[in-house]
């Protein structure tokens, strides 16, 4: 009409215009219940609804049923007058076996129609493709990861580059996230817990590592300060009553062992049994670490972290020899692939997991950089939500039974949907903000991460000892 916008898309086959309407087979059904005029035949086709409130059009119609006749299909006798409507029809022994084909052929076709409905709706509804549309060679390779993991075995390097090659935004990466749930389901019993982190003081650090905000180049943290021994044992007690299977106590250097021994007694004194203690401090050698374990430290975090060498002024094979004096010293590896950034190249992230997998770590997982004002990384992107959740998947697919516990941090929902069960909060000083942390960092608490955890069904455990012990025995060195 004059002065209405002719929308292009009314002649695209999206409007269902062009799409065929399968006229065929219905007529071969309305006349398989009875011989029929041409002309009550378009009626009863009408009232199928086949065409919504629009009447078939009768000429296409007479022409498909002068077709099906050829072929065969039906055959029809002159009635009453001249004329294709006045002519009867009526399905022939052919007819029935093709309609009996077609049958067979839309009932096959049905479940591919719904994947492909459910692909669309889900990219709609998310912006992600469902795992429905991943390749079945894809599914494959996965499923034998998964049962290699399950079995006890290290991942293969080439394969955890594969993984990691999906793009974050894929079916594969979907189907990928799937099956890391389902390990969760398998290894991990569905269940959840806490990584409480105290950060106990802070100090300009003279190593300098770009991504950390306490490096004295970057005079970010102009000067020392440490919280008081009451401060830092109340929120440790306050995290394990609100939940926390595990309390750590972060340290610089500048603490030192002996401080943090003693601190650490105070605390073991004071947390309930269930909760386990956790250092995460400077690089310790075999009796730093057995000091640590007198003093009631349980679990050792330490990584080989992303960058290592480059953003840092420390010796990666050094941090990797480290983890093996945390396994051989009999105390419980945590180590993540950190700070990921969206520079890290798979092969980096494959080999900081790998690290961490060889050495034993019964806690793994991913952690992103936080690109601190002041810092080198000011004002770089930052790695993506689906990205981080992608690397956590991995991680668990690849950890199998020995690593019960995979960790993500910052909380992301994506990836406690891919198979992360450890979620952290944490206090004080943190190392990925500019000032000090008086109350959780980014407003995250212990309610917020049971909340997280319960909306992608596991249940929120308070104890971090009905699971420890059952990762797979490594030879030394390995």
């Amino acid at each position: 009409m004059p002065g209405e916008e002719v929308d292009i898309l009314d002649s695209c086959a999206c409007s269902g215009a062009n799409l065929p309407r399968f006229v065929q087979p219905v007529l071969l059904a309305l006349l398989a219940q009875e011989p029929v005029h041409g002309y009550a035949l378009v009626r009863k086709l009408a009232d199928t609804g086949l065409f919504g409130p629009q009447m078939p059009d009768m000429t296409g119609c007479y022409r498909m049923l002068r077709d099906m006749e050829k072929n065969g299909v039906l055959e029809s006798v002159s009635g009453r007058g001249e004329g294709p409507s006045r002519r009867i029809y009526a399905v022939t022994e052919r007819g029935m076996r093709c309609l009996n084909r077609w049958t067979e052929t839309l009932a096959r076709s049905r479940g591919h129609l719904e994947s492909v409905l459910d692909f669309l709706q889900a990219v709609q509804r998310t912006g992600r493709p469902s795992w429905e549309a991943c390749p079945l060679k894809e599914r494959a390779f996965m499923e034998e990861v998964r049962a290699r993991a399950l079995a006890g075995e290290l991942p293969r390097r080439e394969d955890m580059l594969r993984l990691l090659s999906y793009a974050p935004r894929s079916a594969e990466a979907a189907f990928l996230g799937r099956l890391a749930r389902s390990v969760a389901r398998e290894v991990a019993g569905d269940t959840a817990r806490l990584w409480a982190a105290v950060g106990v003081d802070c100090a300009p650090c003279p190593m300098n590592c770009a991504f950390c905000a306490f490096g004295r180049a970057w005079g970010v943290v102009k000067e020392a300060h440490e919280w008081a021994t009451g401060d830092i044992l109340g929120a440790a007690c306050r995290y394990a009553f609100e939940g926390a299977a595990w309390v750590v106590l972060r340290t610089t250097e500048q603490y030192g062992l002996e401080r943090l021994s003693a601190l650490t007694a105070k605390a073991r004194e004071l947390l309930p049994e269930r909760c386990v203690l956790v250092a995460n401090t400077g690089q310790k050698g075999a009796r730093d670490i057995e000091a640590l374990k007198k003093a009631g430290v349980e679990v050792m975090y330490h990584a080989l972290r992303l960058g290592e060498g480059r953003d840092t002024p420390f010796d990666p094979g050094e941090r990797r020899a480290a983890l093996n004096t945390i396994r051989n010293a009999g105390m419980t590896l945590a180590c993540l692939a950190e700070p990921l950034g969206v520079e890290h190249t798979d092969g980096e992230i494959a080999d900081s997991l790998l690290a961490a997998l060889s050495a034993g770590a019964e806690i793994c997982g991913v952690m992103a950089r936080i690109n601190v004002p002041g810092t080198p990384f000011e004002g770089r992107e930052e790695v993506s939500e689906e990205r981080l959740a992608q690397v956590a998947a991995v991680a668990r697919l690849c950890g199998g039974t020995a690593t019960p516990h995979i960790c993500v941090h910052p909380p992301v929902p994506l990836a406690v949907e891919w198979g992360a069960n450890v979620l952290v909060v944490e206090t004080g000083a943190v190392p990925r903000d500019a000032g000090e942390v008086p109350g959780e960092w980014k407003g995250f608490s212990v309610e917020d991460a049971r909340k997280m955890f319960v909306q992608a069904g596991y249940a929120f455990s308070r104890s971090a000892r009905d699971m420890a012990g059952r990762g797979r025995e490594h030879p030394a060195g390995a």
